[in-house]
């Protein structure tokens, strides 16, 4: 007998386990050597064999464990690279994106039920206008779950967030003061910051990833030219746009181009201890007057940061669901049409039908192989 690891051996009698089968799990100690030599026993016996990706899940989901969506909800967690995405996940693994669908799923199975009754039994026809009070309260809740959906993503993944402005505004100082630590040079002269630098921080539990830049202004050359190139990329790419200016000389014509690039922006008025008089705001942004170097207005426009990304709302962030949810919407649209058109309960029905169908994808009920294949595919083996 060969000797390889001290190992502790649990035994998860389905179908309280996480699959619903019985399990057994093996805990050893790290090296990979040692991991590998225990499985490379395990083949031996011709009793196991290597799982899938994403095979447990795969297994906890037909064995009614959970709905689809929880599952993806595992995949969600076991990948997020953020806080804000790990807590969005954890809310989906829960089951409170399912509740939601499951409630709109039951309104449109009764309103078909309705509608194919009125069919068979005299005198209790339904009326179109009554099909429509009932299927836009459903439409509306569709709405409501898509609304926010790709800022949703964004939390998710963390935002994106650019620093920038002109050369020697105070960009790096105020970069510095909002991380908490020295982490871009400081120097009085232009054009110190060659490259852009990131960070990660977490804000009022919104996950911001900075990026601090070269300053931009209409003529530079050589290694700051390649800065300013990056730093326009970073603009163009980014959720956040923290533009800096010098309180005491506003924002210059040239730069107001460069405000609208990014899908948010907010205009911090930086160096206002050296300022006389009160700071002048930019007009369609919101304005935060902040001094790097004494930390004056730097929590309001933390805060003011937090505030762009809310996250009260529901959280649909898997393009799966938007995609499900969208089309669910379209089908709704369709039958609100056909009853301001006057057309008759059953050709409305087609189209809630179809929005009940997709719904149902979006839990699992109705289970395609190629969708299946799809979400787990994209599991880390051993999950």
């Amino acid at each position: 007998m060969v000797f390889i690891d001290q190992v502790m051996v649990v035994f998860h009698p389905g179908p309280r386990s996480y699959t619903g089968e019985d399990l057994v799990e093996i805990s050893c100690h790290g090296n990979p050597l040692v991991v590998d030599g225990i499985l490379e026993l395990i083949a031996a016996t011709g009793l196991a064999r290597l799982a899938h990706r994403g095979e447990f899940t795969r297994r906890a989901f037909l064995n009614r464990k959970m709905d689809l969506l929880q599952a993806e909800a595992v995949g969600a967690l076991i990948g997020s690279t953020s806080a804000t995405g790990c807590d969005m996940a954890r809310s989906l693994l829960k089951g409170e994106l399912s509740h939601r669908v499951g409630a709109l799923q039951d309104a449109l199975t009764g309103i078909i039920a309705d509608i194919e009754s009125s069919f068979i039994m005299d005198g209790e026809g339904i009326e179109t206008k009554d099909i429509r009070e009932r299927i836009l309260p459903v439409k509306e809740a569709v709405d409501s779950l898509l609304q926010g959906a790709q800022d949703s993503a964004r939390l998710y993944a963390g935002i994106s967030t650019t620093i920038a402005g002109a050369p020697n505004v105070g960009k790096s100082s105020l970069f510095n003061a909002i991380i908490g630590s020295d982490r871009a040079i400081v120097h009085h002269e232009e054009g110190t910051t060659r490259d852009v630098i990131r960070e990660h921080l977490l804000i009022d539990g919104v996950d911001f990833i900075f990026h601090d830049t070269a300053g931009i202004r209409e003529t530079a050359s050589g290694p700051e030219q390649m800065g300013i190139e990056k730093t326009l990329q970073a603009l163009a790419s980014c959720d956040l746009l923290i533009y800096v200016v010098d309180s005491r000389q506003g924002v210059a014509p040239f730069e107001r181009r460069w405000l609208s690039q990014a899908r948010r922006t907010i205009v911090a008025l930086n160096k206002i201890d050296l300022l006389e008089g009160e700071p002048v705001c930019e007009y369609g942004y919101e304005t935060v007057p902040v001094s790097a170097r004494l930390g004056t207005g730097v929590r309001d426009l933390m805060a003011a940061m937090a505030r762009v990304f809310s996250q009260d709302r529901p959280r649909v962030f898997l393009d799966r669901h938007i995609l499900l949810l969208r089309k669910a919407g379209q089908s709704l649209d369709s039958c609100l049409s056909a009853a301001r058109e006057g057309l008759t309960p059953d050709v409305m029905a087609m189209d809630i039908r179809q929005a009940a169908r997709v719904l149902s994808l979006m839990t699992g009920e109705n289970q395609d192989k190629d969708i299946l294949e799809q979400v787990f595919s994209r599991f880390c083996v051993g999950k």
